[in-house]
């Protein structure tokens, strides 16, 4: 999963912008543009401050359609 891809769809579905985000949940603005221009993943701790600023959990977090995996 692109963690920086799914923070951006989930803050642009709640209508705030990633620096919004970034102050709401301790998270610098630069930690995020730099996920972003580098493509890095963001680490656990972060997206757990990134929820908590999302108001959501971080299971509602890695739950997208992609991730679902199927029994074989």
């Amino acid at each position: 999963m692109d963690t920086i891809r799914r923070v951006e769809e989930l803050s642009y579905a709640k209508g705030i912008s990633l620096a919004q985000l970034a102050r709401m949940s301790g998270v610098s603005n630069s930690t995020l543009k730099n996920a972003r221009s580098r493509n890095y993943q963001l680490s656990v701790d972060t997206i757990e401050r990134l929820c908590a600023g999302l108001g959501i959990t971080m299971s509602e977090f890695f739950d997208t359609p992609d991730c679902h995996i199927s029994g074989s």
